[in-house]
């Protein structure tokens, strides 16, 4: 695969950026990262035409005049190289679980025409598709109910989230999610907006909901915590660019 200027380099997850910004490093910075590392993995992202590669190691050193970032820093930044990377990182984290086929096992390789990988045993071909999961933002009596996760981002206080199951609808989910995480039900869910984010590779749906009945009881494998807010005194929430920050700043 040919790399030039739009080139992402990652290392567990990690991007690799120009010191001091947040401007892709591009292939140049490749052959400094070579030595000692190998390439995991490298394909071309389409239809935007940017390659992705990633390398083995630790992200803790840096070629001189390049640092790691998160992605995520590019969405909060708004940078114009977001959406490329955050959709480089998904594909890169969708081809790191699908090696190998779902139905015989055999090793997955390029497909020759799209954005996807086929089995060279039984020909079957496997499409990278994010996984989709809510987000809640629940008011009542003009305050909103944010919570701290007990096993992620525990120094940010956000919306209520969770995975779709089969057989239920987005709003089903929602209401689901906030039973089961903090034992209260909700009314008039709403959908507000979509986001995808590569953490793993999730596609984020985002809703408003009412409180309707029942008092905080907090799932404690899920929620270390759960408070009711005004919006004009909000603890530590989300970054910028991400979909908590709007749904709880009332952007969507």
């Amino acid at each position: 695969m040919e790399t030039g200027a739009d080139t992402f380099l990652f290392c567990d997850g990690l991007l690799l950026v120009r010191e001091g910004g947040l401007d892709p490093a591009g292939a140049e910075a490749l052959p400094e990262l070579r030595p000692g590392r190998e390439v995991r993995d490298s394909f071309m992202v389409r239809p935007q035409g940017v390659a992705a590669v990633e390398v083995s190691g630790s992200p803790e050193s840096a070629p001189a005049g390049f640092e790691w970032a998160r992605v995520r820093a590019l969405v909060g930044a708004e940078s114009p190289h977001a959406a490329s990377a955050c959709r480089a990182l998904g594909l890169l984290n969708w081809r790191a679980a699908h090696r190998f086929c779902g139905a015989c096992g055999g090793a997955l390789a390029e497909h020759p025409v799209e954005m996807a990988r086929q089995c060279g045993a039984c020909g079957r071909v496997e499409y990278p598709g994010p996984t989709p999961a809510v987000i809640v933002c629940v008011e009542k009596d003009g305050k909103i109910l944010l919570a701290r996760h007990a096993q992620r981002s525990q120094e940010f206080w956000t919306c209520l989230a969770g995975y779709v199951e089969i057989g239920e609808s987005l709003e089903d989910c929602v209401r689901r999610e906030v039973r089961e995480e903090v034992g209260l039900e909700v009314a008039n869910v709403r959908y507000a907006g979509s986001q995808h984010w590569p953490y793993p590779n999730q596609l984020m749906l985002a809703f408003r909901a009412d409180w309707k009945a029942g008092e905080l009881r907090l799932q404690p494998d899920e929620i270390a915590d759960a408070r009711w807010f005004d919006p004009a005194e909000l603890p530590d929430i989300p970054p910028k660019g991400s979909v908590a920050y709007r749904l709880i700043r009332g952007g969507i």
